[in-house]
């Protein structure tokens, strides 16, 4: 099944190469294959209570590919003039989100894991925590 277009810019999907058998199926993700910047820090979401939510950030240098391993969320994506909410559901399937996109996730099935794999490691002065303030410097920065 086709994924559905992405109008955020910085925002797209990324088909996971993998194999399937009778024993099951497996997928990867390559650095220079299949992402353009490298891995510097992995981390999953899981164990979410209902109603609750995830994100609600946005990063000034870090790109990020969210993979949901099991179950699935829904993913708004906003990089400051569109905004639109897409779901996260297909192990076979990447979400890539480059810096300047506001990223919420919402929606969690009961046990979803979802595997982030970002291109830089943690620092607090990455993230802007603050719609208004996200709103404020992306407009600084001009049309993406």
């Amino acid at each position: 099944m086709t994924p559905p277009a992405l109008t955020a810019a910085g925002c797209r999907w990324l088909g996971l190469r993998g194999a399937s058998d009778p024993r099951g199926s497996i997928n990867f993700v390559e650095m220079d294959t299949d992402l353009d910047f490298p891995i510097r820090r992995a981390f999953w979401i899981h164990g979410v209570p209902a109603g609750q939510d995830r994100g609600h950030h946005a990063h000034r240098e870090s790109r990020l590919l969210m993979v949901a391993l099991s179950g699935g969320a829904d993913v708004v994506l906003d990089d400051g003039q569109r905004r639109e909410t897409v779901r996260l559901d297909r192990p076979d399937r990447g979400l890539i989100c480059d810096a300047w996109v506001w990223h919420e996730l919402h929606g969690f099935a009961d046990g979803t894991v979802v595997l982030v794999l970002a291109s830089t490691g943690y620092a607090e002065s990455d993230y802007i925590r603050d719609y208004a303030t996200f709103r404020r410097e992306v407009g600084t920065r001009g049309a993406p």
